[in-house]
């Protein structure tokens, strides 16, 4: 049974690794295909805002296309006038024109020492001429915003809002490492393409979102020209973007993974921090779309060519499962888990049966091989195990033991109490032998005992004192009265007669009983002629 059990026990581990393996298997197949799904979901919330951020950026390239034009002809050429000079019916909305600050190493009586006064005056005369332009560029209903330019000669800073120049000047710093003129710059930008970039307005919570480009003129970098969006007015653009039921947060970074927009989307609280940036970095710098999990949240991220712009995407589990497929997930985790409960109680079950069979056989097995009256073992059960351990003994005896007049006893008081007579006699029997020592009953009344490990003298012992045992302890009766019980015994040894086997000796002390009977009864034979024993 042990060794049906650890089959059980085997089988049972490899349909449960091999299951647990195919149920793994599916769950990366669900996660890839989770992955792929939010890639896909990211890529398309990117190209619509793309295309929706495309027209703006577009507008930069013109105006600085016109702008440029002007700048070597004022007039635009083949025209004397601008045309929206020519209709005194458009109103022009005035320029409002601040100052920027200047670094610290240049004082107020420098301020434009080496700058040429014509360019600067140029500057400011291509941009009265293209000012008509700015509204047809900055309005929208989705992402409004506010055109400006600032001259890197000059210094100073043109837009149609008095209140964009106040912020952008408040925000203007020559020396940060990551402002706009640094990102304008043709060491960082050498292609000259628009980006995007966000500063922080001094003093205040506030800050603006800056789509710009550089503009070159004659070879040389003279300013830049943006649109300054809200920060609120990105976040209803890019929420704008978002496919219905998004269950995703997302959140816009500057090409150097700094934030430009807070949240949008479903919040979850999550926020990047220093060792996930640095990782999405390195990350873009091979491909431009990726993933990455941390703990429970799954990040997707991916870069927008035109604005340079990074758009994170982040999902935490809760946000997930009520997606398709994290339904699927919980599905599959379900499956396997009922899968589990269901493959443990099969195996409690069979291992029960086998239990069961087990406990069965071995009763069946008992039953077979001892007398069910006595408990001892049977004729069968008696040969079947003396000789199987007989060889394992140099030495060993057999006493061959018969219960005197018991079938008078059977007669007289009937069947019960005889067999009542033989429960009496094994318990006396099995207190005078040893432990190891074998009792079968092969008879009606008659019993036989196997000394291991024992030569003629101390089966003669045994024997002795199993037949004291039984004539000092007389069976009581129902009604009060004593009924003796004796036996005649039989010994023979193997040490008597080497070359006999156990079916031999045990016939020897068989004959030798019989001469005990034949003697008188109630004693003990092992040689020719019986001994009697007091």
């Amino acid at each position: 049974m042990v060794h049906t059990l650890r089959v059980i026990h085997l089988c049972f581990i490899f349909v449960f690794v091999l299951t647990t393996v195919l149920f793994w298997q599916q769950g990366q197949l669900f996660s890839q295909g989770y992955r792929t799904s939010q890639l896909s979901q990211l890529e398309s919330v990117i190209a619509r805002i793309e295309s929706r951020a495309q027209y703006k950026m577009d507008s930069l390239r013109y105006l600085k296309q016109i702008f440029t034009e002007a700048m070597d002809d004022p007039m635009f050429p083949g025209s004397a006038n601008a045309p929206w000079e020519a209709n005194s019916n458009v109103l022009q909305s005035p320029l409002w024109i601040g100052e920027l600050p200047l670094p610290e190493s240049v004082t107020a009586g420098e301020a434009f020492p080496l700058h040429d006064p014509l360019e600067v005056r140029q500057e400011m005369n291509a941009l009265r001429k293209i000012q008509g332009l700015f509204p047809l560029a900055t309005r929208g209903s989705e992402l409004f915003a506010d055109l400006y330019y600032i001259s890197r000669e000059g210094q100073f800073i043109v837009s149609l809002s008095q209140q964009v120049n106040t912020l952008l000047i408040n925000s203007y710093n020559p020396h940060e490492k990551q402002g706009s003129f640094v990102l304008a710059s043709p060491l960082l930008n050498p292609q000259r393409s628009t980006f995007w970039t966000r500063q922080n307005i001094a003093q205040s919570n506030d800050t603006l979102i800056n789509g710009a480009i550089p503009v070159d003129f004659r070879g040389e970098w003279i300013g830049l020209l943006g649109m300054a969006f809200s920060n609120e007015s990105v976040q209803r653009f890019i929420t704008a973007s978002l496919p219905e039921g998004s269950q995703n947060a997302y959140q816009l970074f500057d090409e150097q993974l700094n934030p430009l927009t807070t949240v949008v989307g479903a919040e979850n609280g999550f926020r990047l921090n220093a060792q996930q940036i640095a990782t999405i970095r390195k990350m873009l710098a091979d491909k431009p779309r990726g993933t990455l999990r941390s703990g429970p949240v799954f990040i997707t991220f991916g870069e927008m060519r035109d604005t340079r712009s990074v758009l994170v995407s982040t999902q935490s589990l809760s946000q997930g499962l009520h997606e398709e497929f994290g339904r699927f997930s919980i599905l599959l985790v379900t499956m396997w888990i009922i899968f589990v409960l269901f493959l443990l109680a099969s195996h409690r079950v069979i291992c029960r049966l086998v239990h069961n069979m087990g406990g069965l056989q071995r009763e069946m097995q008992h039953h077979a091989l001892h007398d069910e009256l006595t408990g001892a073992l049977n004729r069968r059960g008696f040969f079947a195990k003396t000789s199987q351990i007989s060889p394992d003994y140099i030495d060993y005896t057999v006493v061959q033991l018969d219960l005197d007049h018991f079938k008078k006893v059977n007669d007289v008081y009937g069947h019960l109490v005889g067999d009542n007579v033989l429960v009496h006699a094994t318990r006396r029997i099995q207190r005078a032998i040893r432990s190891q020592d074998i009792l079968g009953r092969i008879g009606g009344e008659e019993f036989c005992i196997y000394l291991p490990n024992s030569d003629l003298k101390a089966g003669i012992m045994v024997a002795t004192r199993i037949k004291w045992e039984l004539q000092s302890a007389p069976m009581m009766l129902e009604d009060g009265s004593q009924l003796p019980v004796t036996a005649s015994l039989g010994v023979a040894s193997h040490s008597e007669y080497p070359e006999y086997t156990l079916d031999q000796i045990q016939a020897l002390a068989d004959m030798r009983m019989y001469r005990a009977k034949e003697s008188g009864r109630n004693q003990v034979c092992w040689q020719d002629e019986a001994s009697r024993q007091v």
